[in-house]
């Protein structure tokens, strides 16, 4: 089977090489060079159901080392002043073995080691630039080409689009207090803030607050932007330093009502992007590029592809409709200031708390979508 992709970042080069993997042949097409690619600043939460896509590629064993496990989820709403902790005890018992909750990793690692096992595979020809010019060579064409996809403006490709009216911060920092284990999602009246763990004292702070707050931010100082973040870290953890620039970008939330357009199927941020609360993101992206793959292995669509595009579309459809939802929904439930709803989320603090059985489903959804 021939298959074109268009986008070679982290999904579009990791799809390349899991349809390699099941026996295509792969044009990837990308304008821009390996350099542009790697040198962009962001860290991701790296959930089980990716570690088992790159495992079965081959490549997590080249590239665990260079990840910052964490074993412990701190999950804090401060309007409540409650915790509640997810523990590597709270997974399923066959991702209990690897000793992590999920892993911290930097976008530069990542981009290097899949671009890296793309150099030393034979059915992949990268070709420099976005345009195909002749489509009637594929079987298929898989469009990862972002949010801003060209391929879905070409085809009018409806969706659902929403640009919350957050903005959100990212920045390097030195904390005390804080182990090295241990990652933290703080629910309050501004938005979720993150705090990830890079290694030692250093951690990736991700905040999300409302456009006024975070143009305030961007006139302070880094002496005052590090006051603005004790005022928000938990009791006993302080910033010391930043270490980088703080990266401010806007937020929305994607989400196509078809994840294929004739043979242009849809992975990644084309086909859905989500908040960066709880970390879903990438690991989402991931899952379109196991499913696809997983469908193209299968003997009877070598012949019959033109099933695929369809079969994919719905096979996708649930999990990231849910993921969808639950990440919006927590947006929403931390920013909710009406009195009736604290006591809902006093009652699901108290549940999650309570009951471990609880804890591991909601985790494992997070952890492993469906």
């Amino acid at each position: 089977m021939n298959i074109a992709i268009v986008g070679s970042g982290l999904t579009g080069s990791l799809a390349a090489i899991s349809l390699a993997n099941a026996g295509c042949r792969v044009d990837l097409y990308e304008r821009l060079s390996d350099d542009e690619l790697v040198n962009r600043d962001r860290t991701y939460a790296i959930t089980h159901s990716s570690r088992k896509i790159l495992l079965s590629l081959g490549i997590w064993s080249h590239l665990q080392s260079h990840l910052v496990p964490f074993q412990y989820l701190n999950v804090i709403d401060y309007e409540l002043n409650k915790k509640v902790q997810f523990l590597v005890n709270d997974l399923d018992i066959f991702n209990q073995k690897y000793s992590a909750v999920g892993w911290i990793a930097e976008h530069k690692i990542l981009m290097l080691s899949i671009l890296e096992f793309i150099s030393k595979i034979d059915k992949i020809n990268k070709i420099p630039t976005s345009v195909i010019p002749n489509t009637n060579n594929y079987d298929l064409i898989v469009a990862a080409d972002g949010s801003n996809s060209a391929i879905k403006k070409k085809f009018k490709t409806p969706s659902f689009n929403l640009n919350y009216d957050q903005i959100c911060i990212t920045a390097r920092v030195l904390l005390r207090g804080a182990k090295s284990n241990e990652a933290f999602e703080i629910l309050n009246s501004e938005g979720p803030f993150a705090v990830l763990p890079l290694g030692g004292d250093l951690f990736q702070i991700i905040c999300s607050q409302s456009i006024a707050k975070a143009t305030l931010n961007k006139s302070l100082s880094k002496s005052l932007f590090l006051d603005y973040i004790s005022t928000i870290l938990p009791y006993g953890i302080e910033p010391d330093t930043i270490i980088d620039e703080p990266t401010y970008f806007p937020i929305k939330f994607v989400f196509n009502y078809s994840f294929f357009s004739g043979k242009y199927i849809y992975v990644g941020e084309s086909a859905h992007k989500v908040h960066p609360v709880g970390g879903q993101g990438l690991n989402l992206c991931w899952r379109d590029v196991k499913c696809l793959s997983d469908i193209v292995s299968i003997p009877f669509f070598k012949n019959n592809y033109t099933f695929i595009p369809f079969l994919y579309s719905i096979s996708r459809f649930l999990d990231v409709f849910l993921i969808s939802i639950l990440t919006d929904s927590l947006v929403r439930y931390s920013r909710s200031n009406v009195n009736i709803f604290f006591i809902v989320r006093t009652l699901i603090f108290l549940i999650l708390r309570k009951s471990s059985i609880i804890r591991k489903q909601v985790l494992n959804l997070m952890t492993n979508g469906l």
